[in-house]
Formats: C-alpha cells, sequence, structure tokens
C-alpha cells in the first residue's frame, strides 16, 4: 500500500478521502438521526470537517510522500503573497461574479429570486466559507494538484481533482437534498458538475499565480461564500435543479473561454509557459 502511494500519491489521496468520507458519512446517516426537512444540522458538518478533512489528510499524505520537507512546502505555499494583483481580483471576484449573473439569470426565468440581504447572508456565509476553505484546501490544490501537473495536462490533472471533490461532496449534498427524495438524484448530478467546472478555473488561477496556495484559499472562499449569498430558495426539486444547472452552465461558459484563451495543456498563455522554461 505504501509503495501505492508513493508511485500514485494524488489517486491514493483521492480513493482513500472520498472512500472514507462515504464510509464516515453511511455512519453518521445510520447513528445520528437528520432532520428529514430540515436536512444535515451543523454538528453533522462539523464531524466531517473533524474526521475526514482533506487537509488534514492532505497533510498526512504529503508527509508520507515526501517527508517533512514536503510538508514545509505546502505550507510555505501558503504565504506565496507575491503574485500579480490581477490573479487577487481574479481569485475574490470572478466567483462571485458568476453565482450573482445565475441568480439573476435565474430569476428572469421565473425562479423564486428577489433582493438579497447581504448583510445578514455575509454574516452567515464568511465564518462557513473560512472553515471550508482551510479544512479542504490543502487536499485538493494543495497536495493533489501539483501531484497530478507532474504527470497530466493541466486540463486533465483539474478534471480529476474536479471528480474527487465532487464525489467527496456528494454525501453531504445527499444530505442537504434528502427532502427532495427520488428528485435528489438529478440534483446531486448537476451539483457535481459546480466542483468540476470550479476546479478548471482554480487551476487556471493556481498555475498563473505561481501555485500560490493563498489564491486557492481565497478562491475556495469566495466558492462557499458566494454560493450561500446568492444561493436561490428551493422549494421543489424541479427549482432546485434548474438553478445548479444554471449555475453550471454559466461556469461551463466560463471555462470554454479560459480553455479558448489559453488552450489545455497549462491553462496559461504560449508565451508565458516559453518564458518559465
Amino acid at each position: 500500500m505504501r509503495e501505492f502511494i508513493k508511485k500514485r500519491p494524488a489517486l491514493a489521496f483521492l480513493v482513500f478521502i472520498v472512500v472514507w468520507t462515504w464510509i464516515f458519512m453511511a455512519a453518521i446517516i445510520a447513528l445520528v438521526p437528520i432532520d428529514p426537512v430540515e436536512g444535515p444540522g451543523a454538528m453533522h458538518v462539523a464531524l466531517v470537517f473533524l474526521v475526514a478533512s482533506p487537509s488534514v489528510f492532505g497533510v498526512l499524505f504529503a508527509r508520507m510522500v515526501d517527508g517533512k520537507q514536503g510538508v514545509r512546502a505546502l505550507f510555505a505555499r501558503a504565504v506565496r503573497w507575491q503574485v500579480k494583483p490581477i490573479w487577487y481580483a481574479v481569485s475574490l471576484l470572478l466567483i462571485p461574479v458568476v453565482y450573482g449573473v445565475s441568480y439573476f439569470v435565474q430569476g428572469w426565468l421565473g425562479g423564486p429570486t428577489g433582493p438579497i440581504d447581504v448583510v445578514d447572508k455575509l454574516a452567515f456565509a464568511l465564518p462557513i466559507a473560512l472553515i471550508a476553505c482551510l479544512m479542504e484546501e490543502f487536499g485538493w490544490r494543495g497536495f493533489a494538484l501539483p501531484k497530478l501537473l507532474e504527470r497530466h495536462s493541466a486540463l486533465t490533472a483539474a478534471l480529476i481533482v474536479g471528480m474527487g471533490w465532487a464525489l467527496w461532496h456528494a454525501p453531504i449534498n445527499y444530505l442537504a437534498l434528502s427532502k427532495f427524495r427520488t428528485g435528489a438524484i438529478p440534483i446531486l448530478i448537476a451539483l457535481a458538475l459546480g466542483p468540476i467546472l470550479q476546479t478548471v478555473i482554480m487551476t487556471w488561477i493556481h498555475n498563473n499565480a505561481n501555485a500560490s496556495m493563498l489564491l486557492m484559499l481565497l478562491t475556495h472562499f469566495s466558492i462557499t461564500s458566494s454560493a450561500i449569498v446568492f444561493m436561490v430558495p428551493s422549494s421543489t426539486a424541479g427549482t432546485e435543479l434548474r438553478s445548479n444547472l444554471v449555475s453550471a452552465a454559466l461556469f461551463g461558459l466560463v471555462v470554454v473561454g479560459i480553455v479558448a484563451a489559453v488552450g489545455t495543456t497549462r491553462l496559461v498563455r504560449a508565451e508565458r509557459s516559453r518564458r518559465d522554461v
């Protein structure tokens, strides 16, 4: 097993964290009652991060594969702040803009949208976003992505990490969607598109910002906080499905634009790639 981890570290990490989380979530569902209407409570989410945190296991895998030097390098990237200001703007603003446009498109399509109480929503969203980015990013973009970039094109690496991220979230999403019963399955599939497409965007930022983990933390923070702020209230499975499909379609357009502009190999401009050689 140790030999396989050293030979395929990213794949080993992704398989482990997904399987471990699914087993753990199955145990939670069996042992801790979940309100069928309200969905999982704060305790359920807290248990996931305490026992199945991608960041915690990302650090452990870094120690196992690359020793203490690998852990130091991982944390050093978290304070790598000297990147072009444009990438700070992209990290903090691009995702909220997409979610904001999605919110207004859904209103135009007849969805149950209305004025947003930004202050109250931010007060709720910001602590959750901070916890989410810290407890996840050192696994997804801290450990797994750089390992995959050593073997694959940037687009391929992004899609693999994105699928791992989506699968890790699936049981948590299922609990939140349990009130829709059988209608939850199509919504889960639509929800899975988000992390996959968002990882392509994050890989583009990562590769243009000198692999800065700080930028990855900021981007994940913006994803979680803006998803909460622009969440469309859904009383039916159909409304929830449409909401996620609209968001996925807009993120897909952003990804198509990035790939068309910079290609798939490194998700950076060819001129920059030649300078980096």
